[in-house]
This record gives structure tokens, C-alpha cells and sequence, in this order.
């Protein structure tokens, strides 16, 4: 797990930190993801989670989900090809029926708008065992921070910004990693003045 810190919320940040890199990215649909999507080289996936909140009916997807939660990637793949893709060509065809009419600024004009406007990046997870059906593991990651922010409100320098970065990538780490991060952090900070500087990798949570 990786946090980066940024000054702001513009598109250049993204931008800057994926420069090198090729495939997919999932995520909400920010507007300042789109420069990402216009360069060729990343394929936007989109978050059912984030569409759901606007249609309850997309339940039917997600209980495929749970069915095939543990298998591997080549299986999710076949069961979402074969149960999911017809779902969602069916869900398509509805969106497509019922969404003239609606008044612009409607809840419901606005859930039919962002599933429609958002449907190619919707339905890549389809595509390939190794993809999600949402972004919620992320959002877990990111819950601590954004309730954070009710306690501290500054970084106070750069410097402190990425300094809290490194850490939440760290102790994020931990977590997925299934060790406690008071534990491990309490255990590093003991042992590393001692370590050498050569084999200071060897305390990374992924080492353990």
C-alpha cells in the first residue's frame, strides 16, 4: 500500500506520480483522473460501489461476488463472463429505456447520467479475474485519514505531508499484510537503531 502526498487535489499530481506506469487504475469518477485516461496507456476501471449508491438493483452483481470471492482469478473471470455480463447488458438495456424524461437535476436523473456517462469503465472488471468490481479496499485504507481530518487539520509543512504518507503507507501495509501495525511499529522503532542501514528493508512489513 502506497499514500502519496499532495498539495491539492489537481489532475497534475496523479498525472505526475503514474507517469511510468501502464494498465489499469480504478477508481471514483474524479474529473481529475482524466488526463490518466487520455494518454493510452492506463484503462480506466470503474467502482460499482460508488454507482450503487444510486440503484439498489445492482445487488444481483454483487451476490455473484461473494460466490466467487476465493477462487482464483481464471474462475472469476469464466462466472463474471457467464452470469454477470448478461445482468449487466440487461441493467444497460433498462438505463438506456427509462432515462428519457428524466428531469436534469433529479436523484434519479443523476444516478442514470453517471452510470450511462460511466458504463465502458463499469463493466471492465468483467474483463479479468485480477480486477474488482469496486474500489472499496481503498476507501477502507483511506477511512482513518478522512476521519483524521476532524482532529488535525494541517500537515504544517511538505515535509510533514509526506513524512504522514510514508506512514500511512506503512502501517496500511501492515494491515493487508495481516500484521498489527502497533505491534510491528513498536518492534521496528526498537530494533532500528541497531540495524544496518544496508538491511533496513528487512523491517518492511512485507519482510516479516
Amino acid at each position: 500500500m502506497l499514500f502519496e502526498f499532495a498539495e491539492s487535489r489537481a489532475g497534475a499530481h496523479p498525472l505526475n506520480f503514474l507517469r511510468d506506469y501502464h494498465g489499469y487504475l480504478q477508481a471514483d469518477a474524479y474529473s481529475g483522473h482524466d488526463a490518466l485516461y487520455r494518454t493510452g496507456r492506463i484503462i480506466e476501471v470503474g467502482c460499482w460501489a460508488h454507482c450503487r449508491r444510486r440503484f439498489f438493483e445492482i445487488a444481483k452483481l454483487y451476490a455473484i461476488e461473494v460466490g466467487i470471492k476465493d477462487r482464483p482469478p481464471e474462475h472469476k473471470q469464466a462466472v463474471r463472463q457467464a452470469e454477470a455480463v448478461p445482468l449487466l447488458a440487461q441493467f444497460h438495456q433498462w438505463l438506456l429505456g427509462n432515462a428519457h424524461g428524466l428531469l436534469t437535476r433529479q436523484p434519479l436523473a443523476q444516478a442514470f447520467g453517471y452510470a450511462l456517462r460511466h458504463w465502458q469503465a463499469l463493466v471492465r472488471y468483467t474483463e479479468s479475474g485480477i480486477l474488482e468490481p469496486d474500489n472499496n479496499r481503498l476507501e477502507r485504507a483511506i477511512r482513518p485519514i478522512a476521519l483524521g481530518r476532524a482532529s488535525w487539520m494541517f500537515a504544517g509543512s511538505q515535509r510533514g505531508g509526506r513524512a504522514a504518507a510514508t506512514m500511512y503507507s506503512l502501517l496500511g501495509t501492515c494491515r493487508l499484510n495481516g500484521i498489527e501495525p502497533y505491534g510491528w511499529l513498536k518492534d521496528t522503532l526498537e530494533r532500528l537503531p541497531a540495524h544496518p542501514i544496508s538491511q533496513v528493508h528487512e523491517l518492511l512489513p512485507l519482510a516479516r
